[in-house]
This record gives structure tokens, C-alpha cells and sequence, in this order.
């Protein structure tokens, strides 16, 4: 409960800063370059360097496979849902197979898995997220350009070039040939530790900003099957997988919690691009969002006690 507490606070902090004034949504962007470029790949590098073994990499591996899996089974089940039983248009229907297969596996995993799991918890969350990161790239692009306006857009070179992605793959590969923190020097390690904790309160701040209740007046029934597929076919997924190709302990439990996050904010993004139904995205990003708060209490009480 403690964790859903500290991140409802933080994204309130958000919330409200935007509500009096403090801040504006629109500098939300300036949050978000602050962590994508500077915070979050130094999370990124030291807890991997700290937490993953050279003999836990293929292990960890599987974790970026079944998020990857997930994301098209879902993307797939949405896509039949919307095209066969709703009859609905492209534009609205890539809006809800992205907020149905997207989840929000690095800005809000990250925090999550951090105050449920730890720094340990963090590092397979941070190997749940690239396949997240995948994803996005494939699945998410190929969405947007089948159904989308923008066919002739691609985020695909925006997307390999995101620091995240190069930080978190250069991490697995140092640590595989044998890096150590203690080859660094020392203030370095300490300037990098302290870019590193500014990463979870800017997510959560930036989300805050984010998040506006006035999307609700595009409707919640989006919303609510987006909700379906991210909080309980996603989840029921990843745990048929890691079933099938034995991931245990702690890696499933990172895994399980990961697969039920709500859809991501880069639909929205995705949405812009493309050319998609944004209100349907807008609305589906804020439910979900919402009531992820639940899942996330749900899942410290499942997997906690």
C-alpha cells in the first residue's frame, strides 16, 4: 500500500502544481527530456551494473521476450475486437489497439517495481521495459502506419536513437564482458547517483502534469476495454509464458507487475503522428492510469504478503 501511496502523492504534487500554477502541462516535455536524456540512463546504468550478474543475462532476457509477446497478443485479440465486434474505423481502431497493447512499463514501472521489489526488483523491470521499448518501435509503427493517416511518418530512427534503449543495451553488454562499478571514479559514481534519484519523482511529477480529467469527456467505454486487455489479458499472458519457459522468483513477479501497467503515454504520441482517434487515447491513457492505482495495491497485496 506504501508504494501506491508514494506515487499517488508524487503525481498529485504534479497534479497540482499544474492546478495552481506552478508549473504549466506543457512543461511536462522539459520533465520528460530531463529524464529521458540525463536521469533515467543513469538509473539505467547503475542498477544493471549494480544488480545483474554476467551469469543472470540470458536469464533476464526472457523478461524483454515476454513483454514483447504480450504487447502482440493483445495488440492482436484488440485489433480482432475492434475490427469484427465493433466495426470500428481505422483511425479509432490503431487508437485502441495502441492503448490496448502499449503499457507504461519505464515511466511508471519503474517507480513501482523500485518501491515494491527494490533496487533488484528495479533491474528486471528495467529488462521488462526494452521490450516495451520494442515494441513501441515495431508494433507500435506498424499500427500507426496501417491505420493511420501519416503512412509516410516513421518514429522508428527517433526511436534507436532513445538513450534509455542504448544505455540499457551498452549496460547488458559491459556487464556481460565483465564491467565493474569500482572502474569508475568515485565522483563520478556519486554525480551519476544523484542525477540517478532525481529519475522516479520527474516521472511522477511529469505524469501528474499529464494527466487531465477533462479527457473523460471523450467517454469512458474505450477506456474500460483498454483496461480489460492491460489489467487482465496482459497479466494472464505473461503469466501463461513465463510459465511455459520457467521464469520464477523475483523475474516473474517484476514480469507479472510490469505486464499490468496502464497504457502508455507514447500512444498518445503515436496518436499525433499518425493520425489516429486521439480522444479515444486521451481518455483511455487517463482511465487506465487511474485505475492502475488499484492494480498496483492489488498486486503489492498478492505478491507481498
Amino acid at each position: 500500500m506504501d508504494v501506491v501511496l508514494i506515487v499517488l502523492i508524487l503525481v498529485l504534487v504534479g497534479y497540482f502544481s499544474k492546478i495552481f500554477g506552478i508549473l504549466k502541462e506543457e512543461h511536462a516535455k522539459i520533465l520528460n527530456n530531463i529524464v529521458i536524456y540525463i536521469a533515467m540512463p543513469s538509473t539505467i546504468f547503475l542498477t544493471i551494473s549494480k544488480n545483474v550478474s554476467s551469469s543472470q543475462i540470458l536469464e533476464f532476457l526472457k523478461l524483454p521476450v515476454v513483454i514483447f509477446l504480450c504487447c502482440l497478443f493483445v495488440g492482436i485479440l484488440a485489433y480482432l475486437l475492434g475490427k469484427h465486434i465493433f466495426k470500428l474505423k481505422d483511425e479509432k481502431l490503431g487508437g485502441l489497439i495502441l492503448v490496448s497493447m502499449l503499457g507504461n512499463t519505464g515511466f511508471l514501472g519503474y517507480p513501482v517495481a523500485l518501491g515494491m521489489f527494490g533496487e533488484e526488483g528495479l533491474a528486471r523491470a528495467i529488462f521488462c521495459d526494452l521490450g516495451g521499448v520494442f515494441a513501441t518501435m515495431l508494433l507500435g509503427t506498424y499500427v500507426g502506419i496501417r491505420f493511420g493517416k501519416g503512412r509516410d511518418k516513421s518514429i522508428l530512427k527517433d526511436m534507436a536513437k532513445f538513450p534509455p534503449l542504448i544505455t540499457g543495451i551498452l549496460s547488458i553488454i559491459l556487464v556481460f564482458f565483465g564491467f565493474k562499478l569500482n572502474y569508475i571514479p568515485s565522483f563520478i559514481l556519486k554525480s551519476l547517483n544523484y542525477l540517478s534519484s532525481a529519475t522516479v519523482p520527474l516521472i511522477m511529477m511529469s505524469l501528474g502534469l499529464s494527466l487531465s480529467p477533462k479527457a473523460l469527456k471523450f467517454g469512458v467505454f474505450w477506456g474500460i476495454i483498454a483496461s480489460i486487455f492491460r489489467f487482465i489479458v496482459s497479466p494472464a499472458t505473461a503469466f501463461t509464458l513465463s510459465e511455459l519457459i520457467n521464469i520464477k522468483g523475483l523475474e516473474k513477479n517484476v514480469l507479472l507487475v510490469e505486464s499490468s501497467m496502464p497504457s502508455a503515454m507514447m500512444t498518445l504520441v503515436l496518436g499525433t503522428l499518425y493520425e489516429l482517434d486521439i480522444k479515444l487515447i486521451a481518455s483511455s491513457i487517463f482511465i487506465t492510469t487511474t485505475f492502475s492505482l488499484l492494480v498496483i495495491a492489488l498486486w503489492g497485496w498478492i505478491l507481498l504478503n
